[in-house]
C-alpha cells in the first residue's frame, strides 16, 4: 500500500498546473492522486474557461491513475440543481474533500493524506477526525518538492508560465525547512509513472537529470 495519497482539495492546483500545461507534475511523486468529484465539476464545469478543457482531457487520458472520487456531498448537490439549476453549494469542493478522505478504507494503517490546494490557508476549514495523518502542501509546496529531483527547472518557472497563459495563482509557500519535513513524513518516491517521459518539456536537454531510481524524497525515508 502506498505510504502517501495525494488529495486535490480544491481546484487552483489544477488550474494552475493545467494553465502551465504542467497537470503531469501530479503524477511525479508516484502516489495515487484523488481528486474528489465535486473539485473535478468546479474546475470543469464551464470548458471555456482556462484549463477547464485541459483538465478533463488530463484525466481521461490518466483514468488509471487518477481518481474521480465519488461523494454524496456533490451527488446531492447535482440532484438539487435539477430542480433549480442556479443552485450553488458553498465551500463544495472542501466538504466532499472531507468525506472522500473519512471513507473507512481511506488511510489505512500508517498511511498519510497530502492535502493539496493552492494556499494551505484553506486546509484550517477542513476538519478530519485523524489530523495526524494530514499533511498540507500549497500548490507551490509540491513544486518545490519537485526541484529537488531535477523533474522540473523550478518552481517559480511553472508559476511564470500560468501567467503568461492568464492564471494568477498565489505562491504561498511553507519554509524550506517544513516543506523537507513534509517530505519526509509522507516517505513517497518522486519518480514519474513509466507512462511519463522521464524529464519534463522545460527540462529535455539540459542535462543534470538525477539518475533513474535516486530521488531525495526515497533518500528521506532512511534517515
Amino acid at each position: 500500500m502506498a505510504r502517501a495519497s495525494l488529495f486535490v482539495l480544491d481546484t487552483g492546483p489544477l488550474i494552475t498546473l493545467a494553465a502551465a500545461d504542467s497537470l503531469d507534475y501530479l503524477l511525479y511523486p508516484n502516489v495515487p492522486v484523488i481528486i474528489p468529484d465535486a473539485v473535478f465539476y468546479e474546475a470543469t464545469r464551464d470548458s471555456a474557461k482556462l484549463g477547464a478543457q485541459s483538465i478533463m482531457d488530463w484525466v481521461k487520458a490518466h483514468h488509471n491513475h487518477v481518481e474521480i472520487a465519488v461523494t454524496n456531498a456533490y451527488v446531492n448537490f447535482d440532484t438539487a440543481r435539477i430542480v433549480n439549476p442556479q443552485a450553488y453549494e458553498p465551500n463544495l469542493g472542501e466538504r466532499a474533500a472531507v468525506e472522500v478522505i473519512e471513507e473507512p478504507e481511506r488511510l489505512q494503517d500508517d498511511e498519510k493524506a497530502i492535502l493539496l490546494c493552492e494556499e494551505t490557508a484553506v486546509t484550517r476549514r477542513v476538519i478530519v477526525r485523524e489530523r495526524d495523518k494530514i499533511i498540507e502542501l500549497s500548490t507551490m509546496d509540491f513544486l518545490k518538492l519537485l526541484e529537488p529531483e531535477q523533474r522540473i527547472q523550478s518552481a517559480d518557472a511553472v508559476f511564470d508560465r500560468a501567467l503568461a497563459a492568464g492564471r494568477h495563482a498565489s505562491r504561498m509557500e511553507k519554509s524550506a525547512s517544513m516543506i523537507f519535513r513534509c517530505a519526509k513524513e509522507c516517505g513517497i518516491l518522486c519518480e514519474p509513472r513509466d507512462a511519463i517521459p522521464p524529464q519534463s518539456a522545460e527540462t529535455k536537454g539540459a542535462g543534470g537529470a538525477r539518475p533513474h531510481g535516486v530521488s531525495a524524497w526515497s533518500a528521506a525515508q532512511t534517515e
